[in-house]
């Protein structure tokens, strides 16, 4: 069957193309032009694999139409999120028009199956003390200026309102993930930096974790199984970040942190670190100051929907920052 994976080259698309080049699918990849190292790096994340490269971009809706003449299923692994603080109307408004050229893509190409890829973030809290938030929890959020949270669920809707119009869209929302194959690192960053000793203190908190390689797997039997309209979220272990900080650290042979920061305190801290970065040094700070607004929304997950509806697998979350770790030291991000 003949594929197209938006995102081939970060870290879960670049684990999906994997497990879909294993199932023997004919795997077609939307890539960017390289104009930086850091794109350069992804670009590695493809090397020796037996894929199509379409040169492309979000922006460009008629690479985007290209891309998905001839497949059957889209897998969208690199939906928008901005990587420094600007305006919430700014990060909406680029969100939407990558949206939007996407489902027109996906439309035009009469696509059998969309699974998009959203966020934990979108899944609003339970309404009952004690529960675990689900599929049927809609969106809130304390932080209507946060461009991150703002611009995911303005896309969420925009997928799941065109499934209504008769798109064959299916949503996933992952929780944190982490594995191999973190070339550009996003969860797993904080594996390096406890791996480095450098995460002193760390804003505790409720979470779930999944091994990358799962949440893949899980993409593929969306597009078999999943219901259009539907968001499943793809997690496994409900645990706090103290405990997956110490399961972290235990695996790579170090001390956890062990100074849990309040989270208004951090909220502040992370403020004024990204106005003193954008005044002073007038570059983005190296961790944007809606960041710890983000975490606020992690949470512990009922995942029974996709359990039963996709039947995804499960593994340890230990092995996947053992192989996370594995990677990061065969490839230089760690001492080998």
């Amino acid at each position: 069957m003949k594929v197209l994976v938006l995102g081939g080259t970060g870290h879960l698309g670049s684990n999906l193309v994997r497990a879909l080049l294993a199932r023997g699918d004919e795997v077609r990849v939307l890539v960017r032009p390289i104009r930086s190292s850091r794109q350069a790096v992804g670009h590695l994340m493809l090397r020796g694999l037996d894929v199509e490269r379409v040169d492309g971009d979000l922006n460009d809706a008629k690479s985007l139409i290209r891309a998905c003449e001839g497949v059957r299923v889209v897998y969208q692994a690199a939906s928008y999120y901005p990587s420094q603080t600007i305006p919430v109307e700014a990060a909406t408004r680029q969100a939407l028009a990558e949206t939007d050229n996407l489902l027109r893509a996906v439309h035009r190409a009469s696509v059998e199956r969309l699974v998009f890829t959203s966020t934990l973030t979108t899944i609003g809290f339970p309404a009952q003390p004690g529960r675990l938030a689900d599929e049927d929890c809609a969106f809130t959020t304390a932080y209507p200026n946060n461009p991150y949270l703002m611009a995911k669920i303005a896309m969420e809707n925009a997928v799941l309102a065109a499934a209504k119009d008769g798109v064959p869209a299916v949503v996933i929302n992952p929780t944190a993930f982490f594995g191999p194959f973190d070339s550009k690192p996003t969860s797993g960053t904080q594996i390096l930096m406890i791996a480095k000793r450098m995460m002193l203190g760390y804003v505790d908190g409720p979470v779930n974790a999944i091994d990358v390689r799962d949440v893949a797997e899980g993409m593929i039997l969306a597009a078999a199984r999943g219901r259009v309209g539907e968001r499943y979220i793809l997690g496994n272990w409900n645990t706090t970040q103290k405990e997956l900080n110490a399961l972290i650290a235990r695996v790579a042979g170090v001390r956890p942190p062990l100074v849990p920061v309040p989270f208004a305190l951090a909220r502040v801290g992370a403020k004024v670190g990204d106005a003193v970065f954008r005044t002073i040094f007038r570059r983005p700070a190296l961790v944007p100051g809606f960041f710890v607004e983000v975490l606020a929304h992690m949470q512990q997950y009922d995942c029974s929907k996709a359990i039963r509806e996709l039947g995804y697998p499960r593994r340890p979350v230990e092995h996947a920052i053992r192989d996370a770790l594995a990677w990061f030291r065969a490839n230089g991000y760690l001492p080998a």
